[in-house]
């Protein structure tokens, strides 16, 4: 009878593991929406450009508001860590960032935030940084929070409705991806004001807390709940795992299609649209959304390809496996058979290379680039020829992306070492080089004279599209 029981629970631990169930809190926190609108008004990466737009008309002049942005982009929030047991194609590296932003979402006051991030931030800029918010605060009451704070109130009543099936959602999407989730921990998601009816809304996930902006006055609350489910598809993805991260990985190396590696790199976004802003939208709606799921042609278009093959694998209760793998390579190859030479997906998974002496510069630098492509997994390193940058240029499988805008002679002379493929160029500065490397690396170059002339040349990248094989200097 004792052994019965024993073989009885097993098989309600097994049942209970495959029928996890996770709560859903929606919340509003006010130290995280003024934290936002900081980070919109410097246009930071992955920050609204309807909010940016907004906030630039009505501080237009605003001395004092200009003094507290720059501020606040002289202070480091992003010391890196890195986990050496997942894959280097997945996101080994996290960062402080990610603390600040889940202390924020669970914080009801900026004193709040401070105490729970003590210890993250060196004092003296913990101390400059709540300074800024508590300043700022005062700046969004006035310009957003008097007008929106009310709507968005209303669009939480709206959104949070739908938690019982984030929560039916979650058990089949976790099941697909193969992932671990401690069931104990909810997924919270913070909402932040955009004010209007229409425009470009932002969303990042943090472990467990989904900051995902909301238009006041937007009336389609399945297409936000299909934004928040996207972006828990981002977290499950990280949280796989690390045995079955590198399965995975390895069923890409042993692909030998030449589309293999970018199928890799927009996986995650590929799979997190077809559930999230697909699957999930027609089970919460009943039909699939007939507008574009991403505001982005590749994930967008990847997303689309892969949504039939992720419909059948949740339907029939499967996970990803070798199979999916390589079908989802051959979608992708199909869908975009051009893409070993696009910049735009060359440049979705890069290490970027500069000489940036400040954080303020390097948020430029990352800014500057984000303003023309989407970069969903990116490292960045300065000085371009510091032994640790170098290292990275010569082994790293990324797409290796080089801005010479400073020391340019020196710099190039370099990187003809690293990169024999430079030795007959001729490089001279406002140039493009692409090519790929003795590692088939993509390697992309640019010598630039100025910031002007580096804009020039990313927007040039952006309008041509396609680099041309048969040259360097393009």
């Amino acid at each position: 009878m004792k052994k019965l029981l024993i073989l009885a629970s097993l098989c309600l631990f097994f049942q209970t593991s495959f029928t996890q169930t996770i709560g859903f809190q929606f919340k509003i926190s006010k130290p995280y929406c003024v934290f936002n609108f900081l980070e919109a008004a410097m246009y930071k990466h992955n920050t609204s450009s309807t909010l940016q737009q907004f906030i630039d008309e009505k501080t237009k002049g605003d001395k004092d508001f200009s003094k507290l942005i720059n501020d606040f982009a002289t202070i480091r929030l992003d010391y890196q860590f890195k986990r050496d047991q997942i894959p280097a194609n997945r996101r080994h590296t996290r960062t402080t960032y990610d603390l600040i932003d889940i202390a924020l979402v669970n914080s009801a006051t900026i004193p709040e935030f401070r105490d729970r991030i003590i210890g993250i931030l060196p004092n003296s800029d913990l101390q400059k940084l709540i300074a800024i918010m508590q300043a700022a605060e005062v700046h969004y009451d006035r310009i957003i929070w008097k007008d929106s704070e009310a709507k968005l109130k209303e669009q939480l009543a709206a959104l949070e409705k739908y938690a019982p099936q984030c929560s039916e959602s979650f058990t089949k999407i976790n099941r697909f991806y193969n992932s671990f989730w401690l069931p104990e921990v909810p997924f919270v998601v913070a909402l932040y004001p955009i004010p209007g009816k229409s425009g470009n809304s932002t969303a990042t996930p943090h472990a467990n807390s989904l900051c995902v902006g909301v238009l006041t006055d937007e009336t389609d609350h399945v297409g936000r709940i299909g934004v928040v489910l996207h972006e828990m598809c981002h977290v499950l993805y990280d949280e796989q795992p690390a045995d079955f991260e590198h399965t995975l990985e390895s069923y890409f190396a042993e692909n030998k299609s030449p589309y293999s590696q970018f199928a890799s790199n927009f996986f995650d976004e590929g799979l997190a649209t077809a559930l999230g802003n697909g699957w999930a939208y027609k089970y919460l709606s009943g039909e699939l959304d007939p507008s574009p799921w991403y505001d982005n042609e590749y994930i967008n278009g990847f997303g689309k390809a892969l949504y039939p093959m992720v419909e059948e694998y949740i339907s029939s209760n499967k996970q990803i496996d070798q199979e999916f793998v390589n079908k989802a390579i051959d979608l992708f190859g199909k869908t975009f058979p051009n893409s070993i030479t696009n910049y735009g997906i060359l440049l979705n998974r890069l290490a970027i290379y500069c000489d940036a002496e400040t954080s303020a510069e390097l948020d430029e630098a990352m800014n500057g680039v984000g303003k023309y492509f989407q970069m969903t997994n990116r490292n960045l390193s300065s000085p371009i020829l510091d032994p640790i940058s170098v290292d990275y240029l010569k082994n790293d499988d990324k797409t290796q992306f080089v801005i010479v805008d400073r020391d340019q002679a020196a710099t190039c002379k370099e990187l003809k070492k690293i990169f024999p493929e430079l030795s007959k160029v001729k490089m001279v500065p406002n140039k493009i080089y692409c090519f790929f490397d003795s590692k088939k690396r993509p390697v992309i170059i640019l010598v630039a004279t100025d910031k002007a002339n580096l804009e020039i040349l990313l927007k040039e990248m952006s309008t041509k599209k396609y680099f041309d094989q048969t040259k360097i200097m393009q």
